[in-house]
C-alpha cells in the first residue's frame, strides 16, 4: 500500500511515517501537512491507497469529508472509542479508524479491512450504540418520537450508522445475510424513510451524537512522540 499520512506536526508525524514505511505491507508513506494537501489531491487517485489523518489536528473531520470527492479511502488516527467520536467520524466520511491505544499493527489492518470494504468495531461500541437508541424515547420523548426497534434491529441500526454494509452487518451479528435484509426492510418501515443513508442519518439523530470535536488528545498524543495519534 501507499500511504498519504496527514497530520500537522512532523515531529510526531515521522516516527510513525518511518514504523509505517518498515512495514512489509506498505510499498511507501508519504507525508503532509493539512496546508499541503492541495499539492497531493490531484496525484492522489494514481499514488495512494487511502489517507491516515490524525484526528487532533484541527478541523480533522472537515477534512475527511472533503477526501470523499476525490474519492480516497480516509482513516482516522487517535480515536477515543466512544460513540459521540466515532459517529462524528462516521458522518464525515471516514472508512475506518484507529483508536488512540493502538499501534501500527493496528493501523495496517484496519487500512487494509477499510480498503476491502470492512467495518473493525469492536463489538462494546456496537452494544453502547444500540442501548443509545434504545434508551432515546425514554430520555425525552417530548423532542424525539419513539421507534419501537427489536433489540436485534437497534443492533443494526447501530452498524447501519457506522456505514456498515450488509455483508459486514452479518459477519459482525454471526446471523445469515438474508436475515440482515429482512432486518434492514423491517428498519426502514418502522423508521418510515425509503433509503439507507436516510436509516442511517435517522440512527444518528436517535443516538443524540453531539458536535464533539474528534481533536481532543492532542496533549494525550504529544507525550508519546513514538506513537503519534495510534
Amino acid at each position: 500500500m501507499h500511504l498519504l499520512l496527514i497530520d500537522n506536526a512532523r515531529l510526531y508525524a515521522e516516527p510513525l511515517a518511518r514504523r509505517l514505511r518498515g512495514h512489509p505491507s506498505t510499498s511507501d508513506v508519504t507525508l503532509c501537512t493539512p496546508l499541503e494537501l492541495g499539492d497531493h489531491v490531484s496525484r492522489v487517485p494514481l499514488l495512494y491507497d487511502a489517507a491516515l489523518v490524525n484526528v487532533s489536528i484541527p478541523n480533522a473531520a472537515e477534512l475527511i469529508r472533503s477526501l470523499e470527492n476525490v474519492p480516497l479511502t480516509a482513516i482516522a488516527l487517535g480515536v477515543e472509542e466512544t460513540d459521540q467520536h466515532l459517529l462524528r467520524l462516521a458522518e464525515s466520511g471516514a472508512s475506518g479508524y484507529v483508536p488512540l491505544q493502538g499501534d501500527v499493527d493496528d493501523v495496517i489492518g484496519n487500512t487494509e479491512a477499510a480498503i476491502r470494504g470492512e467495518l473493525s468495531c469492536p463489538p462494546q461500541i456496537t452494544f453502547s450504540l444500540w442501548r443509545r437508541i434504545g434508551s432515546i424515547a425514554a430520555d425525552d420523548p417530548r423532542e424525539r418520537p419513539t421507534v419501537h426497534l427489536t433489540r436485534r434491529e437497534q443492533e443494526v441500526l447501530s452498524l447501519i450508522a457506522l456505514g456498515a454494509s450488509n455483508q459486514q452487518i452479518a459477519r459482525e451479528l454471526f446471523i445469515e445475510l438474508r436475515t440482515v435484509k429482512n432486518h434492514v426492510h423491517n428498519i426502514l418501515r418502522k423508521l418510515g424513510v425509503k433509503r439507507r443513508g436516510e436509516a442511517a442519518s435517522r440512527a444518528r439523530e436517535l443516538i443524540g451524537w453531539s458536535s464533539v470535536t474528534p481533536g481532543d488528545t492532542r496533549g494525550r498524543r504529544a507525550r508519546n512522540p513514538d506513537r503519534p495519534g495510534v
